[in-house]
């Protein structure tokens, strides 16, 4: 025991040292997304690969003014923010959606980019000029959309597209099924750096336009906002059902019904059984204890003792204030067993005689 105590507070502390290591090299290498951020969830290569092909990439938390190319990395924007997106985009804007639930367009996700339960490769199957280099594209976990009216879809899979592309005004929105592609980690799988390239730098000389996404708890979506509509709805649906269980459990259908009560045995019957059942099992002893201690009680009452008094305190109390013989009435209060049903009768006899006298020599008084 005296050993085992200090392994398991060093091994709690080798633990505490590895969680700091490990969350400090996490923390070092960024947040999901950040194109800051080296790790495998970060968009830094992306940044770098626009930049080596010669686009003019600025990475910022503010919309473009002019023409050219965004991307939206992960939608946290505000209705007003949005509103100025859209209007930018009309103004001849491309801005790339990689967030599937960004509510900037409307469209309606359908399924998913997987095939059973694996992560396929996608191929376009589609006719748009910007990604005729395009192959296949590395898209896990991404979701596929369905293609609303007046819109192109690529990548199709499970009747919908991971890809849409959407004219608004002078200008056009891309939706993608998910950043997944975008990564660092999946930036060099298939064709999705070529993918990248050709939807946010076409062409050298437009300005390319990183969004930044906001940190954690620094966005302005609400918690209600940021729960699912389906959970909403299973929330809601809980409530229904607790309310109508609360409305059936509340209120009782019908006249009251009374519950049947135990039934009343007369005390001379009560006593008849007890004696019967004595008699039956030859508890002479207990049945002459019963006798004595009732005796002892009404004594006590009638002379003014507690319910606790001893047999003797009784007996000489009797003598002294009654003249009965103190002896006779210890005898009756200590009785022995008796030996047959003869001396039980007996001494039932002299307990009624007691109480009798006592009674009486009392009540004279």
């Amino acid at each position: 025991m005296r050993l085992r105590r200090p392994l398991v507070w060093g091994l709690i502390v080798v633990g505490i040292v590895l969680a700091a290591v490990v969350g400090s090299h996490r923390a070092d290498q960024g947040l999901p997304l950040d194109p800051d951020s080296p790790g495998p969830n970060g968009t830094k290569a992306l940044v770098e690969t626009l930049r080596a092909l010669g686009a003019r990439v600025t990475v910022s938390s503010e919309l473009p003014s002019g023409k050219g190319t965004a991307l939206l990395l992960a939608d946290d924007l505000a209705q007003e923010r949005r509103t100025r997106a859209l209007d930018w985009v009309r103004q001849g804007g491309t801005l790339v959606v990689a967030d599937p639930s960004s509510r900037l367009t409307r469209v309606e996700t359908i399924g998913n980019a997987r095939i059973g339960p694996l992560d396929a490769e996608l191929e376009p199957r589609c006719g748009l000029p910007a990604i005729l280099g395009v192959r296949r594209v590395s898209a896990p976990g991404g979701v596929v959309f369905q293609v609303p009216a007046g819109a192109q879809g690529c990548f199709p899979r499970d009747r919908g597209a991971w890809l849409l592309v959407q004219p608004v005004g002078a200008g056009t929105v891309v939706r993608l099924g998910g950043a997944s592609a975008l990564v660092n980690q999946e930036i060099g799988s298939a064709d999705n750096a070529v993918l990248i390239a050709d939807l946010l730098s076409p062409t050298p000389g437009p300005p390319v336009t990183v969004l930044r996404p906001p940190v954690p708890g620094g966005g302005s979506k609400t918690l209600g906002q940021l729960i699912s509509p389906r959970v909403k709805l299973a929330l809601a649906q809980l409530l229904v059902a607790f309310l109508l269980l609360a409305l059936w459990r509340s209120r009782r259908l019908g006249r009251p019904v009374g519950e049947p009560t135990a039934v009343r045995i007369p005390g001379s019957e009560l006593v008849v059984a007890v004696g019967n059942l004595l008699r039956r099992a030859r508890h002479r002893g207990q049945a002459a204890t019963l006798l004595a201690g009732d005796l002892r009680r009404t004594l006590a009452e009638r002379l003014g003792l507690p319910a606790g008094a001893t047999p003797d305190e009784v007996a000489t109390t009797a003598a002294d204030r009654t003249g009965v013989d103190r002896d006779r009435v210890l005898a009756v209060l200590q009785p022995s067993t008796p030996r047959d049903d003869a001396e039980l009768v007996a001494l039932g006899q002299a307990i009624d005689t007691i109480r009798t006298e006592v009674s009486s020599a009392h009540g004279a008084r």
